[in-house]
């Protein structure tokens, strides 16, 4: 008699939104690099999505197209004595939003989230209106430092994603905040909305989920099944005729059937760009990296794309080939590690033919490609 399996669980979906005026300097990245090693401990747990300089409409567009299962705000600062909530404007500006404007974005939700965070300092008046529209939230009553705030959230993500509760998981998270500044302790809040925190996870356990598949038999990733291996090109749009020329010389590989190439030019109109680039950087077997000084100038390229590709590399085996397309000051980079091409690191822009450049770096991409088709047979 065949075995009954019981289906994968489809993830959670985090919304992390950084609502960081492009005026002010905060570090809000090193808060969700620790979300996302969270996620790493058990990647079926949940997807993250991850938004920056957002505006109150922005906010609620947002929830209204990725209909996430947790929100994750972070904020310069909320006013104490007015309760409101700094938010970027349309053009990149703080702008304060008042507490009753500010929950209505979550109000009237047909998936309302399980779980708001608002891990920003004197949040529990936000918390308290928003909670009455989601299942849960989590506030901070009165001042954290940035170490202690970073601390919580570490703790909370790797509590939520072993499938605990929202209860079990923040008591872990307060816990953290207790070791790394005891006298802040009492500052994060857990407050119940329309579920009772003790019920609401957003994941099963690792080894649940694990288990879901066949039995025996893991569930194949990316990295491990690239029959036609996956190619994503992370680029500065002002690269684009680079990124062009490749695609051209790319044309046997595709034919072959050996890949397939994505890059953000393919997103279609009227769909959330920054989840298409999430999805197809998370299905690649191979990321390339167009590398310029617009590259590196890039906060999207290096903050999002880079930093993904690489912290894949390390826990998938993907491969992350950087190019150089031009000359520019690479001393200190995170890649400079790794195998480049063209051969001798000499920039596509300075050769006298330039078919002759690409053709050595589709030889070494190929290259790439029959090692990992041989790796898995």
């Amino acid at each position: 008699m065949p075995v009954a399996r019981k289906a994968a669980a489809v993830p959670s979906k985090v919304l992390f939104i950084a609502s960081n005026p492009t005026e002010m300097t905060f570090g809000f990245a090193e808060e969700l690099h620790r979300i996302e090693d969270a996620r790493r401990t058990n990647p079926s747990s949940f997807t993250i999505v991850a938004r920056w300089s957002v505006s109150l409409a922005g906010l609620k567009e947002h929830i209204a197209k990725a209909r996430p299962d947790v929100v994750h705000v972070l904020s310069p600062t909320v006013d104490p004595a007015k309760n409101e909530i700094i938010l970027s404007d349309e053009r990149g500006r703080p702008e304060y939003v008042p507490m009753q404007a500010f929950a209505a974005a979550f109000a009237r939700r047909a998936a309302a989230p399980k779980l708001v965070v608002i891990n920003t300092c004197h949040s529990r008046p936000l918390a308290e209106a928003v909670s009455k529209h989601v299942g849960c939230a989590v506030s901070m009553d009165g001042e954290i430092s940035d170490a202690a705030a970073i601390e919580f959230s570490d703790a909370l993500y790797h509590g939520l994603a072993e499938g605990k509760s929202v209860a079990d998981a923040f008591d872990l998270a307060r816990d953290a905040v207790k070791k790394s500044e005891p006298k802040q302790s009492g500052v994060p809040l857990l407050l119940a909305g329309r579920a009772d925190p003790n019920a609401v996870r957003i994941a099963e356990s690792a080894s649940t989920s694990a288990s879901a598949g066949a039995p025996g038999t893991p569930t194949p990733t990316a990295s491990q099944k690239p029959h036609c291996v996956q190619i994503f090109c992370s680029f500065s749009h002002r690269d684009s005729k680079y990124r062009d020329e490749l695609e051209v010389h790319l044309a046997n590989l595709r034919a072959q059937g050996l890949v397939e190439v994505w890059h953000d030019r393919l997103i279609k109109p009227g769909t959330d760009w920054a989840l298409d680039i999430d999805h197809n950087l998370d299905q690649a077997n191979v990321v390339l990296l167009l590398v310029s000084a617009d590259f590196m100038a890039s906060q999207y390229c290096m903050g999002i794309e880079l930093r993904r590709a690489l912290d894949r590399q390390k826990t998938e085996g993907v491969r992350v080939v950087p190019i150089l397309v031009r000359e520019c000051d690479l001393k200190g980079a995170p890649f400079t590690n790794l195998q480049w091409l063209p051969t001798g690191s000499k920039p596509v822009k300075k050769w006298t033919d330039r078919d002759s450049a690409w053709t050595n770096v589709v030889g070494g991409i190929r290259t790439v490609v029959e090692e990992l088709r041989r790796a898995t047979g």
